[in-house]
């Protein structure tokens, strides 16, 4: 009496590696393409909310309040945060710990024009890489 045999072959199961390698080539780039879109976002998300404190600062305890003393455009400076809100200034201010960007960098505070108007700003977040002024910064519209 012969008996049958079950299980999987060789073959079978290399065939079945294949398949699986062969998804996960093309599953493993569309993933990282959506973490790097959702880095984006977040970082787009968190300037925008800074832009609504900043401008709510500077209209309701005029530019003093978020600039530091003596500063003078278009110097970059640091967006500081505690639990009175936000700061900006070229070093940590007591009490303060930096606002990161989704990949771990601070975000930068720059005066667009020498001007009395405090609403005239740029925020941005140095995107991936860590370093301003590349084509992968995160700058809002």
């Amino acid at each position: 009496m012969m008996r049958k045999q079950t299980g999987l072959t060789l073959i079978e199961i290399m065939i079945a590696v294949a398949i699986l390698a062969i998804l996960s080539a093309i599953a493993v780039p569309l993933y990282q393409g959506y973490v790097v879109e959702a880095r984006y976002g977040t970082a787009l998300k968190d300037i925008r909310q800074m832009q609504l404190i900043l401008d709510d600062l500077a209209l309701d305890n005029s530019l003093a309040a978020i600039e530091p003393a003596g500063y003078t455009p278009p110097a970059d400076v640091n967006v500081y945060t505690n639990d009175n809100g936000i700061q900006v200034a070229g070093s940590a201010p007591a009490g303060t710990q930096p606002w990161l960007d989704p990949w771990g960098n601070i975000y930068r505070y720059q005066r667009t024009a020498a001007t009395a108007n405090p609403q005239e700003y740029e925020l941005r977040s140095a995107g991936p890489d860590g370093s301003f002024d590349n084509a992968d910064d995160a700058i809002p519209d």
